[in-house]
């Protein structure tokens, strides 16, 4: 049908619009307003969702996998299973995230993602996000060190050859080596450049980010310790207006406390909460293999079978945004932003998704008072429970 109403309490970029009403037509919002103003849908069907939240798909800029695939096995169903586990989630758009690697197995992943972008999936793939290798060996969490390296020009070139205008996100630690000398390159070319996996320090980290680092990769996780006398990179991140931090919003990665005190400096414009969740998402308790490693899941924990060390998490986003709301006391508005505009904002798509407002993608999600998922709803069409 190419006219749909859904009503709710619909979670706008500022406010609860409560018993509104969003208007779909082939695929984009047509109109939003509330019940009293709806016009006359005759033609329409009404989808009443009144008592529930009727908010954005949330959007997702780190994630490697779910329900044992993940993005590194560079095949196309993969993706879309990954994609299926993100709308049941409430996720209408992620970036698939690779790993530290072979420069080959990369490029192997990065055509995965393209090809797969192409097909009518559950989720948009709205870009891609090359997690290292490009990062501190000092800082490298749980990224495999044999695959750790610094830029140069060659392997730069042979990803923006396979990437093309797929929309980038990278992480690289600007300490290392000449990497630093690369971010300008890397801003010129339209990539969105994060910070990560660093042991910057202070002044380091500033001259990243005057260089075009404007993201910061699962900030305080895999970072150099912060110190009153040498804040790092966190301290630099947290001390700029402009850069973007990413968060892991499941108590295990970050403690509540640090969790408030970075959304309560840098506020719901430039903070995105992710998952970094890995295959192990959606799976029960068990050993893993994981490239050339192995992980264990334990309740909620994913840790390397040889070290311990964390290693991503099994979050579902909208367990990230319910905790969130828990933890902080602010509003619902507030922390679905962080969970969708504000991450569409720091790829530079907030034209297209992120918020319920007239001319964008109809990008939906329905959650119950618990943040629990209800319905998804993809361009208009609902992809969980899959529509028959």
């Amino acid at each position: 049908m190419s006219l749909r109403a859904i009503r709710g309490n619909l979670v706008l970029k500022d406010q609860v619009l409560e018993d509104g009403f969003i208007v779909i037509k082939e695929g984009t919002i047509d109109g939003v307003c509330r019940s009293g103003e709806a016009p006359a849908l005759k033609s329409a069907e009404l989808i009443d969702r009144r008592g529930h939240w009727v908010s954005p798909g949330l959007i997702d800029v780190h994630l490697h996998g779910a329900l044992g695939r993940e993005v590194m096995d560079a095949e196309v169903e993969g993706l879309r299973q990954i994609a299926a586990h993100q709308a049941a989630c409430g996720v209408t758009g992620f970036f698939p995230t690779t790993l530290s690697a072979d420069i080959e197995a990369v490029a192997k992943a990065i055509e995965a993602v393209k090809k797969a972008r192409g097909l009518n999936l559950p989720s948009d793939i709205l870009g891609i996000h090359l997690e290292g290798p490009f990062v501190s060996l000092k800082r490298k969490g749980a990224q495999d060190p044999n695959y750790i390296k610094e830029i140069n020009d060659a392997d730069l070139e042979k990803l923006a050859a396979g990437l093309g205008s797929l929309k980038t996100l990278i992480t690289i630690a600007p300490e290392v080596s000449r990497n630093l000398d690369f971010v300008k390159k890397m801003a010129s070319m339209g990539w969105v450049v994060s910070i990560g996996h660093s042991d910057a320090t202070y002044e380091e980290a500033r001259q990243a980010i005057s260089a075009g680092i404007n993201h910061a990769t699962h900030l305080f996780n895999a970072w150099r310790e912060f110190h009153h006398r040498e804040p790092g990179g966190v301290g630099a991140v947290l001390d700029d207006e402009q850069v973007f931090i990413e968060l892991i919003a499941d108590g295990i990665h970050v403690h509540p406390a640090f969790i408030r005190l970075a959304i309560f400096r840098k506020g719901k414009d430039r903070v995105c909460l992710i998952t970094d969740s890995l295959k192990a998402s959606g799976l029960p308790d068990g050993t893993y293999a994981w490239g050339e490693m192995e992980i264990v899941l334990k309740g909620n924990e994913v840790r390397l079978k040889d070290s311990g060390v964390l290693a991503g998490s099994v979050l579902h986003l909208n367990r990230g945004v319910k905790n969130i709301l828990d933890w902080t006391g602010l509003s619902v508005p507030e922390v679905v932003s962080m969970a969708s505009l504000t991450p569409a904002r720091s790829v530079g798509l907030e034209n297209m998704v992120g918020s319920l407002e007239k001319g964008k993608q109809a990008d939906v999600a329905i959650f119950d008072r618990n943040f629990d998922v209800i319905e998804t709803y993809l361009k208009g069409k609902r992809v969980y429970p899959e529509e028959e």
